[in-house]
Order: C-alpha cells, then sequence, then structure tokens
C-alpha cells in the first residue's frame, strides 16, 4: 500500500498494489480517528489505481503534536475479506520553497543529530524494541528535533516509534565505498535503494532521502559514472516518490539535488563561522561548497551542515565501551569537559543564528565503536549537562517569518 497524506485537500490518496488481482474483487479502505470512523472508500480492486479518503476537520502530524490515524485496507470478495491490513497514518506536508523546509506549510529548523544505530551488544541490531524508542527519547531530552539515520537502512520499528514520537528523520543507505566502476555495484545500488523508498515511504515521520554519502572519490576517479549515477538515483527516487525531497549525496560532492548540504569538521568556531559569512541564495557562488572542483555549485536550495562538531571527549568516569586506545573524535580533544561543551555551543550558535542555513546535524547521538564523539557513551551515559544542550541545540532560528 502507498499512502501519501494531502494536507492542502485534507485527505489521503492510498494506492493498492494487489497480487493476483482478478475480476470480483473489492478494495476498502477505512479511516479512523481513535474507535470513530471518519471515511470509507469502496472501489472494484484494481492494481495500481488509487482512491481517497477525506479528512474533515483535519489534524496535522507535526513533532508539536504526533496525530496519527488508522486506516483498514481490506480485499473482498462478493462482500468476504480475503485480506486485511491494519495500518497507520500522518496527515502532514513537507516541502521546500526557496532556501527554506516547511513542514504543514510553516518554516521549520531541521536541528537533526547523526545517529548510526550502534549498538554495545548487538552492533547494528538493537537489544529490544523498547532501545528504538528510547534512542529517539535521549535525542529528542538534549534538543534535537530529528535525525540523519546514518549509513544504515533502519528498522521499520525505529520508523514505528519515530511516528508515535513526532521525531524527523532522513532516510539513507549503506553505500561507503561502493565501487562506480562496476556496473553491477551501480545496478545493485539502485535495485536495493528502490526497495528501500518503497518499504518506508509511507512514513509521516521521514522527511526526506539521501541516497549517496561522502562520494569524493568516485567523483574524481569515475566523473562521468558518478555523474549520470546520481542523476539517474535522483529520478529514481523522485518517481517512487515525488512528495519528498533529495539530497543526492550527502556532504561532499553534489551533482542534482534539492538540499544543498556539507560536512565540516572545524573545531575551531572563529573559523567555522568564517566559512559561512558569505552564504546567501542571492550571491549563490560565494557559498561555502567543500569540492568545488567536483561538486556541482550552490544554486540557492536550503543549505544546511549536515555534519558538524564530532568533538572528541570522553569522561574516563562514566565507562561506556569505546574507551580503547584507538578511539578518536575531531579535531584536538578537549582539555576538559567545560572545554568540550563550550566548544559545541559555539559551534552550534554558528548554525542557528545564520538567517541563511535552513538546519543541521551534530556528529552524533552516541559513541560508536572506536569513535568518542557522541552526546552519549556507547552505553548510553549522558556526557554533557543536558539543560546547556538543550539550550545549544534546541536555541529558535532566525528564520524570517518563523
Amino acid at each position: 500500500m502507498h499512502i501519501v497524506p494531502d494536507l492542502d485537500n485534507g485527505r489521503f490518496v492510498v494506492t493498492p498494489h494487489i497480487k493476483n488481482a482478478g475480476r470480483g474483487l473489492t478494495f476498502r479502505a477505512v479511516l479512523l480517528d481513535g474507535e470513530k470512523e471518519l471515511a470509507e472508500a469502496r472501489a472494484t480492486a484494481v492494481n495500481g489505481v488509487p482512491i481517497a479518503l477525506p479528512v474533515e476537520d483535519p489534524l496535522p502530524w507535526s513533532p508539536d503534536d504526533p496525530h496519527l490515524y488508522d486506516i483498514v485496507f481490506e480485499l473482498e470478495s462478493n462482500k468476504e475479506s480475503l485480506d486485511r491490513v491494519d495500518s497507520h497514518a500522518g496527515l502532514r506536508k513537507f516541502h521546500i520553497e526557496g532556501n527554506r523546509f516547511f513542514l504543514n506549510n510553516e518554516p521549520i529548523f531541521l536541528r537533526f543529530v547523526l545517529d548510526q544505530g550502534f549498538y554495545m551488544d548487538g552492533i547494528w541490531t538493537a537489544p529490544s524494541d523498547q532501545e528504538f524508542k528510547a534512542d529517539i527519547e535521549r535525542s529528542m531530552d538534549v534538543g534535537f528535533n530529528g535525525a540523519r539515520l546514518h549509513q544504515k537502512v533502519f528498522e521499520e520499528r525505529f520508523h514505528y516509534w519515530a511516528d508515535r514520537l513526532g521525531y524527523l528523520t532522513w532516510g539513507e543507505f549503506c553505500d561507503w565505498g561502493i565501487d562506480f566502476g562496476k556496473n553491477e555495484a551501480v545496478n545493485n545500488h539502485q535495485k536495493e535503494w528502490r526497495e528501500i523508498v518503497v518499504q518506508r515511504r509511507n512514513h509521516p515521520s521521514l522527511v526526506a532521502w539521501t541516497p549517496f554519502n561522502e562520494t569524493r572519490r568516485p567523483a574524481q576517479k569515475h566523473e562521468e559514472i558518478h555523474r549520470q549515477a546520481l542523476k539517474e538515483v535522483y529520478g529514481l527516487t523522485k518517481a517512487l516518490d515525488p512528495t519528498r525531497p533529495v539530497n543526492d549525496t550527502s556532504g561532499y560532492v553534489h551533482v542534482l539535488t534539492d538540499i544543498f548540504t556539507v560536512h565540516d569538521y572545524e573545531q575551531d568556531p572563529e573559523k567555522f563561522r568564517e566559512h559561512y559569512e558569505n552564504l546567501d541564495p542571492s550571491t549563490p557562488g560565494e557559498a561555502f561548497v567543500r569540492f568545488p572542483e567536483v561538486s556541482a555549485p550552490y544554486q540557492g536550495q536550503p543549505y544546511m551542515v549536515d555534519e558538524y562538531g564530532g568533538t572528541w571527549w570522553v569522561d574516563g568516569t562514566l565507562g561506556g565501551g569505546s574507551d580503547r586506545e584507538e578511539s578518536w573524535g575531531y579535531g584536538r580533544r578537549p582539555s576538559d569537559i567545560e572545554e568540550a561543551l563550550r566548544r559545541i555551543e559555539k559551534l552550534t550558535h554558528v548554525l542557528t543564528s545564520h538567517p541563511n542555513i535552513a538546519g543541521f546535524t551534530y556528529t552524533q547521538l552516541t559513541d560508536i565503536e572506536q569513535e568518542q564523539n557522541g552526546i552519549y557513551t556507547y552505553d548510553r551515559r549522558l556526557k554533557f549537562n543536558p539543560e546547556r544542550l538543550r539550550r545549544a541545540f534546541g536555541a529558535p532560528a532566525t528564520i524570517e517569518g518563523s
């Protein structure tokens, strides 16, 4: 089932995909708000033909109020149920105007954290369903309103809890090290990426797609193949899901993108600020581009620093499973916890106070394996004062009209 929220017209548009759809079958959809039935639609079951469910007095889904409707889908033959699916949906709209993101037609600043979905006792496997929920709550507790889900196809249950809790996400693929010089690698990426988009596109919490990450070396080694592959994946993603913006490749080498992202691990706040002094959509040629010799130029899209920070700090009193000799973070390790926290605050203020930056992604939620740059330790112990983190990451951004 493909569920498309249509907030402006107050409806859900649902498209069934039916195996063995023969004659005499009826497709039925029922929209519920709690126990109250709001709408019902029936039609002769035709594979790929949508029907609409109107919503009177709609309640939009948002981080402040993640309202979800229940939807029941049923396939019938002579009024006898052959198949039934119970699902949920959020009526929300996420779109771009100029260099701004809008949620439900209101400007929104994305205060994201990088989440790689690692766990001490399972690596990329969570110990329980509750840990998906708990990681979202940990993130929201320190001021983030969402996450860039990095280099991993996150589990359906994570997206379920994001829907329930009002947590925004960007979906990504584990593409690190892909060899653009091999046709089968590019073809496999497209095949698997298609499956990911189709599987996850019904979740209201997921607001953008990122099919690639940091493709500098492929762009330098296989320039034309890289360019063509990114154009094809951008087009494929738009065909499968025209409702969401696409960040073609995070941080480094853009080809065709709705969002312009950069990765910037400069640890000196003043030098960090200098990178964005000339960022203005009216003069796009002066914007900071990480590798301008291979990247498409900035063209006035929403500009987001979707990796920064990564400040290296470990408190030996906390432990936490990542105290290894080969562990690392970005830049010089601070001399004490106050220096680490001040660095995080100052770097973040550069972004939240800039009138032409649309959002950020701080690296990262937890320490993982050899990386000691998390807000939490690997075993989920908070490293820093939560009130100061909330003030830093949750500070209102300078957005005209918000």
